[in-house]
């Protein structure tokens, strides 16, 4: 008896396992990334913008996001890439009252291509976050890791972010 109980729970613990490296693929959002549970997709207006955010709550401290939104297509024509992923950098700052600690302009390989984008770290109070800012042509794509500052800079945040896929 105490064998078959090992072996369920064995396998559950497999099943637990291969569902949480499951990849979460969004059509609409054109993007796959491997979330550390199941993610929820929210849906928002901001601003007249159109805005998706899907999420993880790991716990109360940590949780894991990509969030998209199309840029109007006069802004884009406008601007240059890296000025809107700046753009982006300050209204980071700004809403979540962060200090940047850590910024820097890279490209982002995805698919064959080649996007612009910006990575960053920041802080507030007890609270750290790692972000990559991606432009697709006129989709702004934030990746997010929140939480302490040993949870956003672990092997799992790392996997989040090797894991975007901007398809």
């Amino acid at each position: 008896m105490r064998t078959i109980c090992t072996v369920v729970a064995l396998v559950a613990f497999a099943f637990a396992l291969t569902a949480a490296d499951t990849k979460f693929d969004s059509k609409d959002g054109r993007y796959s990334a491997k979330f550390p549970g199941e993610p929820k997709v929210l849906p928002q207006k901001a601003g007249g913008i159109d805005v998706v955010i899907t999420i993880f709550q790991k716990s109360d401290k940590i949780g894991y996001s990509v969030i998209y939104s199309d840029v109007p297509a006069d802004v884009v024509k406008g601007t240059a890439p890296a000025k809107l992923l700046e753009t982006g950098e300050k209204g980071l700052a700004d809403t979540f009252k962060a200090k940047i600690t850590k910024s820097g302009e890279t490209k982002f390989m995805s698919g064959g291509k080649q996007y612009p984008a910006r990575e960053i770290t920041a802080e507030r109070e007890d609270i750290n976050l790692r972000v990559l800012l991606v432009m697709a042509d006129s989709r702004l794509y934030q990746v997010y890791v929140v939480g302490p500052k040993e949870a956003v800079t672990s092997p799992e945040a790392d996997e989040f972010f090797k894991s975007f896929e901007v398809k």
